[in-house]
């Protein structure tokens, strides 16, 4: 992994590495890897992410996320340098990355909006398709009207789940 060789080449050991698969840091929650990199670090150890932005994406959460382990004597590593939290030019500049990836953030979800809006107003977006096409529900309205089979069978025939042929058999008859 790129950030896993990066972390390597400043001096991070393999073993102290803790890695997040399939988050981004937009959230704190269900944060395996963050979790255990804070519990393992102590009176100065240097905690050290390659990018601010997929450390924390809000102010809020850094804030929280910095207090507890500068009480602890821990300092913070980002790329080659080291800031302390707890020294108000380490503070200004930490707070500093959390402002600007909160920022980033939220353009990146105004930009998504935007182009979402866009491509609902040009009849693009229109929301989540249904699991099978028309005639199929059509197939399964009548078959299960006339007693032909049971809503279970129509599920394991069509290959989903028997809430998607309840939806179709109570749900309205038009397509979306």
């Amino acid at each position: 992994m790129f950030r896993t060789a990066q972390l390597l080449a400043l001096g991070v050991p393999e073993e102290r590495i803790y890695i997040d698969h399939g988050f981004s840091g937009t959230t704190r929650r269900n944060r395996a890897g963050l979790d255990q990199a804070l519990a393992a670090v102590w009176n100065g150890s240097v905690f050290t992410v390659t990018k601010f932005d997929r450390f924390a994406r809000n102010m809020a959460e850094a804030n929280q996320i910095l207090t507890d382990p500068s009480g602890r004597g821990v300092l913070f590593g980002r790329g080659g340098s080291v800031y302390d939290w707890n020294d108000p030019f380490g503070r200004l500049f930490l707070q500093t990355l959390a402002m600007v990836a909160e920022f980033e953030a939220n353009l990146g979800n105004l930009r998504t909006r935007e182009g979402m809006a866009l491509a609902k107003k040009n009849g693009k977006l229109k929301g989540k398709q249904p699991k099978l096409p028309e005639p199929a529900r059509r197939s399964i309205r009548r078959r299960y009207a006339e007693g032909e089979v049971s809503l279970a069978d129509l599920a394991i025939e069509y290959s989903v789940g028997r809430s998607t042929i309840h939806r179709i058999i109570h749900g309205p008859e038009t397509s979306r």
